[in-house]
């Protein structure tokens, strides 16, 4: 039944080196839920609730988000998008998943863009909504 109350489980898978905690729900086809700056998987809990009776649900945390793992104690540029993609890539090794569907918000859509062009055979379809814009920050208000 959509929007019924379903069984969110935890765990903790080791990917390239770095504990990735990783929220999980729901049968049927794989559905990777990947989120935000600076969220972490609960972001996609009311989501997972709603999709639970028709995906198998898989949500991590991002390297240096919530549960999983922080290699660097500072902001790092070891962390980007290609670096998301490979353990991402990875967690589905691990999980045994040879494709799956992919949901990006915000960074978690940069995620899925890396993971497309660097494993395009691996993914059923993409979807991104609330993706960054490369020229916020310091630029924003420069002319150019």
């Amino acid at each position: 039944m959509t929007g019924s109350n379903h069984s969110i489980t935890h765990r903790t898978i080791v990917v390239n080196g770095v504990s990735l905690h990783v929220a999980s729900a729901g049968k049927g086809p794989p559905l990777v839920l990947l989120h935000g700056w600076p969220e972490f998987w609960l972001t996609w809990e009311p989501v997972m609730q709603r999709l639970a009776d028709r995906f198998e649900l898989i949500v991590p945390d991002l390297r240096g988000f919530g549960d999983s793992e922080k290699p660097d104690a500072d902001p790092s540029d070891k962390a980007g998008a290609e670096v998301h993609a490979a353990d991402v890539a990875g967690l589905l090794d691990a999980l045994g998943i040879e494709r799956a569907g992919f949901v990006g918000h915000d960074v978690g859509a940069y995620v899925g863009q890396a993971l497309g062009r660097r494993v395009p055979e691996r993914l059923t379809g993409l979807f991104f909504f609330n993706c960054p814009y490369p020229g916020i920050g310091p630029r924003l208000a420069a002319p150019k």
